[in-house]
């Protein structure tokens, strides 16, 4: 059987023993699965192959039960992973992520204006003017222009890209 299959039969298996015991069609299934295959066995191994099934189910239900604490640890510290990952996001500024190291967060809290023509992109992120234009015209680095009347102006949000991108901050977090 493979593996999707099984993953199926546990979740039902599991959907079942959340509601805390079978419905009468469930016994009626269960009933029939095992009375169709106490069939298909040899009259003297029904009595063995059936306790066999009664300890197996036992041991099974012991290794269920350690699996479900094993499970249940694993998801109450991914719940407690997200928990601090929302925290820590709501304390950043508008347009920072979690992989943002201390010094994008900086340099994005350094911006105050939408749009900065390319002198003043320059004072804000330490690159030369004509470097900025250059990638800009080249297109380089994720960085766009916004055209305003006759001048170039690069909004904060493309700002803050090429930010990263130039200095090879990818701001993903996960």
């Amino acid at each position: 059987m493979d593996s999707s299959k099984k993953k199926g039969i546990f979740v039902n298996v599991f959907l079942m023993a959340e509601s805390g015991e079978l419905t009468k069609t469930d016994q009626s299934e269960i009933m029939n699965a095992l009375i169709s295959y106490g069939r298909s066995l040899k009259p003297d191994e029904v009595n063995e192959v059936f306790k066999e099934i009664r300890i197996g189910t036992r041991h099974l239900l012991e290794q269920t039960e350690k699996c479900i604490d094993s499970a249940l640890d694993s998801v109450v510290e991914f719940h407690k992973v997200i928990e601090g990952v929302i925290t820590k996001e709501k304390g950043l500024p508008s347009d920072a992520t979690i992989g943002d190291d201390a010094e994008t967060i900086k340099f994005i809290d350094s911006l105050i204006k939408d749009a900065y023509n390319f002198s003043q992109a320059e004072k804000v992120i330490g690159i030369a003017r004509q470097t900025i234009k250059k990638h800009a015209d080249n297109g380089l680095h994720s960085l766009k222009t916004t055209k305003i009347s006759k001048t170039e102006y690069i909004t904060r949000e493309n700002l803050i890209k090429y930010y990263r991108d130039y200095f090879k901050k990818d701001g993903l977090g996960f």
